[in-house]
């Protein structure tokens, strides 16, 4: 009986002992999400600027097209972030957003090089781009909300 209650005992504190993850490893883990979010962004539709199409047409694929950033994004941006982020066409062109050519396989040159709190509680983490020597630094600013950490804007330093 003593040994029973023993082990019992030893599994309650394994249990009970195991870490959850810190802000900074969830900030890290959502940022490294966004990041392969924006590697794969739902391609802007081509028929946008087909002057064939009406006014009417064009609206209605802009507004489809940006449900599906609305829906593709929102597990790591706000909402209000997300509608900057089309409002400022980067999702057509984020890597000249970043300042590259297009052809740059920007995965290959990011690191997430600093994760900092302020003193609102947000936390900003710094991505540090480094391809043909050049160095670009994106600031993802993050707020705890009801869903989890998400992003709340985003700017090239």
């Amino acid at each position: 009986m003593k040994k029973a209650f023993l082990c019992l005992i030893i599994t309650l504190c394994l249990v009970g002992c195991q870490t959850k993850p810190t802000t900074e490893e969830i900030l890290r883990t959502q940022t490294e999400h966004f990041l392969e979010l924006t590697d794969t962004l739902p391609v802007m539709p081509e028929d946008l600027f087909d002057d064939a199409k009406t006014l009417e047409e064009r609206t209605a694929l802009a507004e489809d097209w940006a449900a599906q950033l609305q829906d593709y994004l929102s597990p790591v941006m706000t909402d209000k972030a997300i509608e900057a982020f089309v409002a400022n066409r980067m999702p057509e062109g984020f890597n000249r957003f970043l300042g590259f050519e297009e052809t740059i396989q920007t995965q290959d040159c990011r690191q997430i090089s600093n994760v900092e709190k302020l003193s609102g509680g947000d936390y900003d983490v710094t991505v540090t781009y480094t391809a043909d020597e050049q160095t670009v630094k994106l600031l993802l600013n993050f707020k705890e909300t009801a869903d989890g950490w998400r992003i709340t804007s985003l700017r090239r330093r």
